[in-house]
């Protein structure tokens, strides 16, 4: 499930401005403080990670004005129920397109957004009605907000591709290491997002960053967990899920392993995805450039079986 730590993002720049003083002593003279300490002890036991992460995120990017009701529900009922397929910014992925960016569906209105939510659509979008309509007006209202704040889908086309594409293909399979971990139209390594669509509605200077800061939108079921067992074994992989009581981990190899937490000695976070971060020095700026480039024109040409053979001979 994806997290609602990225999902709220959208929301909290407009409302940072919004923001109080703090006093002598390094608290909060706002009330909203207090609102954050009991969620972070509240979420803490009795909700999944990554959905109080998100929550304190959020009341933190405002702490002078409690987000609204509409958008606290839509944003969890929308990674509950739609990022899986229509991605966590709501720019479609591998699954299912994109519904922030796509012109047909912005100038939808909401009666027609609900009705689609409710009922489904014939090319495969299954229903929704189950969750009510109050729901799936929350779930509207957020993508309305996604809507906002996304990058027009014509971004990475309306501009020159910058770099040179065979180089940048030849980098992703080869120095860079990129295919290790990520996949490209069939080739790649699967622990990691598919990115044969990433860039068809992302703009070249945030497919820059995040290469080079990884970390920066970092989803909490994304990041590099490492448990230490009872017994003293240490299990490092990509935490996929938790709760009160479990957790979920994948390691490198593609396995699922799941724990108790009474198992467990400890569960150590380490605040990091996979994905190097080193990239901004490891490479240089033209190398940087020609994956940005490789990875913008494989989202245009989505036929074929993937890289061709000569550039397969640079791994």
């Amino acid at each position: 499930m994806a997290s609602l730590h990225q999902i709220l993002r959208p929301i909290a720049p407009s409302l940072r401005s919004h923001s109080t003083p703090l006093r002598s002593g390094g608290s909060p003279t706002h009330p909203t403080s207090r609102l954050l300490q009991s969620l972070r002890l509240f979420t803490r036991f009795l909700i999944p990670a990554s959905v109080s992460s998100a929550i304190i995120f959020f009341c933190s990017a405002c702490p002078a004005q409690a987000p609204s009701a509409a958008s606290i529900t839509g944003a969890r009922r929308y990674t509950q129920f739609c990022a899986g397929c229509h991605g966590a910014d709501g720019k479609g992925g591998d699954k299912a397109a994109s519904i922030a960016t796509t012109q047909s569906v912005i100038s939808r209105s909401d009666a027609e957004l609900f009705r689609i939510v409710r009922d489904g659509t014939r090319q495969g979008m299954p229903p929704f009605a189950q969750i009510g309509d109050a729901n799936i007006a929350a779930v509207v209202h957020y993508l309305r907000i996604l809507q906002q704040n996304a990058v027009p889908a014509s971004a990475s086309g309306a501009v020159a591709t910058p770099g040179n594409t065979s180089s940048g293909r030849a980098l992703f399979f080869g120095k860079a290491g990129c295919s290790s971990c990520h996949m490209v139209r069939g080739q790649g390594g699967f622990i990691a997002p598919n990115l044969t669509t990433y860039a068809r509605n992302r703009s070249a200077p945030a497919i820059l960053e995040a290469i080079t800061a990884p970390d920066a939108s970092l989803m909490p079921n994304s990041q590099v967990v490492t448990v230490t067992t009872a017994a003293g074994r240490k299990i490092t992989g990509i935490l996929r899920n938790e709760d009160a009581f479990d957790l979920a981990l994948q390691t490198q190899d593609g396995r699922y392993r799941f724990f108790s937490r009474s198992a467990l000695s400890s569960v150590a976070y380490s605040g990091h995805s996979l994905m190097p971060r080193d990239y901004g020095t490891r490479l240089a700026p033209g190398q940087l450039s020609d994956i940005v480039a490789f990875l913008i024109a494989s989202s245009r040409e989505l036929q074929g079986p993937g890289p061709r053979a000569e550039d397969g001979q640079s791994q």
